[in-house]
């Protein structure tokens, strides 16, 4: 994604992704309605339509408020059942929850989502733990335990939960997958555009990454207006942000910086802290690319406040990844390594081993710098073991390889490092590339 621009960190990492999470909503009773009419409009195709002969069939109407009933009772019972199970049930024997037969309806549903979704910058291994659960119980419902459409949101939900942990663990192929899954669910049924964009918005967010960005672009802007024709206006906000992120991505900072200055006062009238926080995280991730430090500090520190606030450590650690490049990037290299091994700790953490090994390449180029070849050497071998025993790309483990044999025999310089970071990011995009070394 990132071409080599004189050593400066990718930036990906420190930029906070837009979350298109909270996403396909439950389903709704407006979505059972439309879905109603739309059955009682499917026959008798080729007949004149007279509004004043016609009568909808109150046997449908009936059925169709009975299951928006039981849609709201399965709402409010499962709620506390979903949140016991999970914290009564080790980590190890969650999927074994998937035969529970109080799970299996949508407010259960419902709920694991948000479970999902709350982990994803606090543990990001358990929300996907949670989003597999929730696929494996969706798909498993009888094809006959709700309407169609319902069945079709429920599935498409689940499917689209597990793209989103998978993406934020830059798992990006099976991320796509399982997006495909949800499309595939809301495919038969034309009344589902909310939804659909929904699942877009992940989609696009995903395509990003792997800087597929003209079709990341054209996605953002066809869901920017089912957003604003279904007055969704925080899923605007958050489209907003991730077209920002593409522009970023696309080394154009100062373009993705005056997005985010528009969408602030947005963010802030809708009382949407989280997105205020990303906004202000990318604003200062900006600010560090243009070089404007000042600038940087001063959102990067709001930012950081905002997270501590919302109990959001992965997100306050890609802060902390900017401020440590930027601590680079003045000169200041102590304040700048120590910033980053702190940094690093936290993604490995949380099982972000890509992200750690990135940073740890930061770091391994500020030690080069300083002429620590030793300090260097040992770091990038510990990077080599955990991309090896996480089963990363094995051409991002050779090229870390090269680099470490580079340090030993004292060939290697801070270019270097920097080389095969934005090499191993580049494999986002293209799996297969071969790597080039330079000195």
């Amino acid at each position: 994604m990132y071409r080599h621009r004189g050593g400066r960190a990718p930036r990906r990492q420190t930029e906070i992704r837009a979350k298109a999470h909270r996403q396909v909503p439950p389903p709704r009773r407006d979505a059972v309605w439309r879905e109603g009419k739309s059955a009682m409009s499917e026959r008798e195709k080729l007949v004149p339509f007279d509004r004043g002969q016609r009568q909808p069939d109150p046997a449908r109407i009936a059925e169709f408020a009975a299951t928006a009933r039981k849609l709201q009772q399965e709402r409010e019972t499962a709620a506390g059942v979903v949140t016991r199970l999970l914290s009564e049930t080790p980590y190890s024997e969650w999927p074994k929850l998937a035969g529970r037969e109080e799970l299996r309806n949508s407010g259960a549903l419902e709920k694991l989502g948000q479970e999902s979704t709350s982990r994803l910058h606090r543990s990001p291994l358990e929300a996907l733990a949670i989003a597999d659960l929730e696929t494996n119980i969706a798909d498993a419902l009888p094809a006959d335990t709700y309407p169609r459409i319902v069945m079709a949101q429920l599935r498409a939900t689940s499917w689209k939960d597990r793209g989103q942990a998978l993406w934020y663990l830059a798992r990006y192929e099976e991320a796509l997958d399982a997006l495909d899954h949800a499309e595939r669910n809301l495919a038969p049924f034309g009344t589902v555009a909310h939804d659909r964009a929904i699942v877009r918005l992940v989609r696009a967010s995903t395509l990003q990454e792997i800087q597929q960005f003209d079709e990341a672009l054209a996605l953002l802007a066809e869901c920017k207006v089912v957003f604003k024709d279904h007055g969704d206006q925080r899923r605007f906000l958050i489209c907003g942000i991730a077209e920002g992120t593409v522009l970023n991505h696309m080394h154009r900072p100062r373009e993705a910086r005056t997005v985010y200055m528009d969408l602030l006062p947005l963010a802030h009238e809708l009382g949407d802290k989280p997105s205020t926080a990303m906004l202000l995280n990318n604003i200062g991730h900006a600010s560090v690319e243009l070089e404007d430090f000042r600038t940087a500090e001063t959102y990067l520190q709001q930012a950081a406040e905002f997270f501590v606030q919302l109990d959001l450590p992965v997100c306050l650690a890609k802060v902390e990844l900017s401020r440590g490049r930027m601590m680079v990037r003045r000169g200041q290299l102590e304040n700048g390594i120590r910033i980053l091994a702190a940094t690093r700790d936290r993604f490995l953490r949380y099982g972000l081993v890509e992200e750690a090994g990135l940073c740890g390449l930061d770091i391994v180029e500020a030690f080069l710098i300083r002429e620590m070849a030793v300090d260097a050497e040992s770091l990038a071998r510990r990077i080599v073991n955990e991309f090896t025993a996480a089963q990363l790309n094995t051409r991002a483990i050779t090229a870390l390889g090269y680099l470490t044999e580079a340090i030993t025999a004292r060939r290697a310089s801070a270019a270097t490092a920097a080389n095969v970071r934005q090499y191993i990011y580049s494999l986002r995009a293209e799996p297969n590339r071969r790597f080039i070394a330079t000195a």
